[in-house]
């Protein structure tokens, strides 16, 4: 049976990545926005990519490996990739389809591939042991430059200890901390004082992004910041980490109506968001901005994030991604029909 608390954080989460996706071609605009997608990105695929690894158990403690979960991933990687392209050449005439590099929201559905897949194999080794060595190998690989979007290396380095603590925590115990009074206080100053911090030192820290995405190495962090590199991973790993925690601590226990039923279709909502927002972004975007107040420009693109949320999250939207999701339905037969 499914918990409410655990669908109503991912559908927040996705809704997240919807609005940062909205925002980030308006972040030249104004230092608010600019803030408020820092506040995003500092945690929204570190969170994510811990509830993936949280509810990967099933797939990974299986006796068998799952062949079709994951063929269907790698089947959806390309379907993102293939309409993600479609689309950007229809709109703007143009546009590169890359095989092994993708730094475009595609990545995580193959990262996750390769994550389900590495702890299946490695689950019998100690499980503490291999979260150190995977952080160790994290913050190393930023020393190398050659490390980036080809094949998403430093992104599966950089968030497979977020999905491996994840795989780790029991999820009845962290449902029963996230629930203490004292905890839930705790996240709400957390949450404030990560929301000042942000807001009060604003440009002087938005070049931390790059440190966010989890695909550059630390030469790419910028003048200020490349020399500490190690130390400022480090740094995000710890504060992504904490705020993630507070966050999830705050996520209602109970059903709550729309919000409920879209953390069950997030996997809709992140496949398909980015086209309808390439769409718009080439066409319609430059005269709308044009209309648009300068401070309903953050309120207006919250709105329409919430309504390409809730849309997509829609009955309809499951049959464009039947061929991915249940790719068993017809890859059996053809498995089959070959081996004759």
């Amino acid at each position: 049976s499914r918990v409410a608390k655990w669908d109503n954080a991912k559908a927040i989460l996705i809704f997240l990545v919807v609005f940062g996706h909205a925002i980030s071609s308006l972040i030249s605009e104004n230092e608010i926005i600019r803030c408020v997608f820092l506040w995003i990105t500092a945690f929204h695929m570190p969170m994510f990519m811990f509830l993936t690894g949280l509810f990967s158990k099933s797939f990974v403690n299986a006796p068998k490996f799952g062949y079709m979960k994951i063929a269907s991933y790698v089947l959806l990687y390309f379907f993102m990739k293939l309409t993600v392209y479609l689309t950007l050449v229809f709109v703007r005439g143009k546009s590169t389809f890359r095989w092994i590099t993708e730094g475009g929201v595609p990545w995580y559905i193959f990262v996750t591939a390769v994550f389900m897949t590495l702890t299946y194999l490695i689950k019998r080794f100690n499980h503490k042991k291999i979260l150190v060595i995977a952080l160790v190998l994290s913050l190393s690989v930023g020393y190398i430059k050659e490390i980036g979007d080809t094949f998403m290396l430093s992104r599966i380095f950089v968030y497979y200890p977020y999905f491996f603590l994840g795989f780790m925590l029991d999820r009845e115990k962290l449902l029963k901390f996230t629930s203490k009074i004292y905890v839930r206080i705790s996240s709400l100053v957390i949450i404030a004082v990560f929301t000042f911090v942000i807001f009060y030192l604003g440009d002087d820290i938005f070049s931390i992004r790059y440190a966010l995405t989890g695909n550059n190495p630390y030469s790419e962090f910028g003048a200020d910041w490349a020399p500490f590199g190690i130390l400022l991973r480090a740094g995000c790993y710890m504060v992504s980490s904490v705020v993630s925690l507070a966050v999830l601590s705050l996520v209602p226990v109970r059903n709550v109506p729309v919000l409920t039923k879209i953390g069950s279709k997030t996997l809709n909502v992140y496949a398909l968001h980015r086209q309808f927002q390439y769409a718009f972004q080439y066409t319609l975007m430059v005269p709308f901005m044009a209309l648009l107040p300068e401070n309903l420009i953050l309120p207006v693109f919250f709105g329409m994030s919430l309504v390409l949320t809730f849309v997509l999250s829609l009955k309809p939207f499951d049959y464009i991604l039947y061929p991915c999701t249940r790719c068993e339905k017809w890859l059996n037969p053809a498995l089959k029909w070959l081996k004759k």
